[in-house]
């Protein structure tokens, strides 16, 4: 069905407004006037079986996750709806190149817990892959397509459902670290769709490097056997630990280069001043030092010689006096700055009658004035805010006009 616009309606509430992908279409939601992303199916036999599977995905919830929001069959042809994320997919933005490692831990980590989520509610997402990976604005992580694939893609099956297996948790693990190992590689580990290739990884592991970061957790992560592999729990600890160490090991760098830096330039500073201040000479040992001889000082007792002497005829007498000391009294400290209050803030209600005269009323005061101050009336106490208006209304008649006008009380606000 389609609307005047020739827009597709979808099950009377859906327009189907752009292209996304291969039968995926941006649409919008008529009911609850949002934004959505709806998924269309081919009409094959078992399209009830894909309705009833998508329906019992609307329970979940989690930050990881691209939340179902509807599924039905519409003609005969079964859609599903989950929420919008404005982003790309982490298989365009590998078409880039790979990841930096500091990138993957966390990206991992946020995907090993929607997955924990998932598996503590029995359901398998069956379908991991970079395709199936939406990266949001902030390049947040969503799994989504959850439980909806028959198969899985070739490039991204677990050993164990070559065999035959049905799809499990520790599938959707192994699934996870050649993704994570794509990623970080910046190529598919496992190329080809055809039962060889396949069957190529039942004797050949991932090649791993050992000094490729998150080594350790990549190794465990795709075990050839599912019993080896860590629980959805166990890989956020493990990736987490990774962001964790190389954060430690930055911020190790970082304050080494500092203290470097800082004493490098207390070492630099020292020689710059050496530079500019030379030690003081020295006197040398042949340089007489020179000293005022002492003054003669006048004798305080005794009788006056008879005759005078070298010493008396040579050195004139000194004598001491005593040094006369004047004490300033101290000024006493200034006064402390008082500091001022500021007046309290008043709070006016405004209102307009029909005669669009403006009146003020002053809650603290207890009065009510026109904007011009031509009337003024006194109110009672009004212990209940929202009855204040009543109140102004019934004593309007005991105001006290400064000029003689005649006015009415105005009316109730709308």
């Amino acid at each position: 069905m389609s609307d005047e616009s020739g827009i597709r309606v979808l099950a009377g509430r859906y327009r189907l407004i752009t292209r996304l992908g291969h039968r995926m279409m941006r649409g919008w939601d008529t009911h609850l006037r949002q934004v959505v992303a709806v998924r269309l199916f081919p009409p094959p036999d078992g399209s009830d079986q894909v309705v009833e599977r998508a329906s019992a995905l609307l329970e979940l919830a989690h930050p990881g996750l691209v939340r179902v929001l509807d599924a039905g069959n519409a003609d005969g042809e079964p859609f599903l709806v989950v929420e919008f994320i404005a982003g790309t997919t982490l298989k365009a933005r590998l078409a880039e190149g790979p990841l930096p490692p500091e990138v993957i831990g966390p990206m991992g980590a946020q995907l090993a817990k929607a997955l924990a989520y998932a598996h503590s509610r029995d359901v398998v997402h069956r379908d991991i892959r970079p395709g199936n990976v939406l990266l949001g604005p902030g390049d947040e992580p969503y799994l989504t397509d959850i439980a909806l694939a028959e198969t899985p893609t070739p490039a991204y099956v677990a050993p164990e459902q070559i065999e035959g297996r049905p799809p499990s948790p520790a599938a959707d693990i192994y699934a996870l670290g050649l993704v994570l190992l794509e990623s970080l590689k910046g190529q598919v580990e496992y190329r080809g769709d055809d039962i060889a290739t396949m069957r190529a990884r039942l004797t050949h592991p991932p090649r791993i490097p050992p000094d490729l970061p998150l080594t350790k957790a990549l190794e465990a992560m795709t075990a050839a056997d599912p019993s080896d592999r860590p629980n959805a729990t166990e890989c956020v600890d493990l990736l987490q630990g990774y962001s964790r160490k190389a954060r430690v090991q930055t911020r190790t760098v970082l304050i080494a280069a500092v203290s470097a830096a800082v004493v490098a330039t207390g070492v630099a500073f020292f020689v710059n001043q050496s530079d500019h201040n030379p030690p003081p000479r020295q006197a040398s040992v042949e340089e007489p030092l020179r000293q005022a001889p002492p003054p003669r000082r006048a004798p305080t007792t005794g009788a006056t010689p008879a005759g005078p002497t070298v010493s008396d005829a040579s050195t004139p007498v000194v004598q001491e006096r005593p040094i006369a000391t004047t004490t300033t009294p101290a000024e006493p400290p200034p006064p402390p700055q008082q500091q001022l209050k500021p007046p309290p803030q008043r709070t006016t209600i405004t209102l307009t009658d029909s005669n669009n005269d403006v009146y003020v009323y002053d809650p603290q005061d207890n009065q009510a004035e026109d904007q011009d101050s031509e009337y003024q009336a006194v109110l009672p106490q009004v212990k209940n805010p929202p009855n204040w208006y009543k109140a102004l209304q019934h004593y309007w008649k005991v105001k006290k006009p400064r000029k003689n006008k005649e006015t009415t009380a105005p009316p109730p606000p709308s």
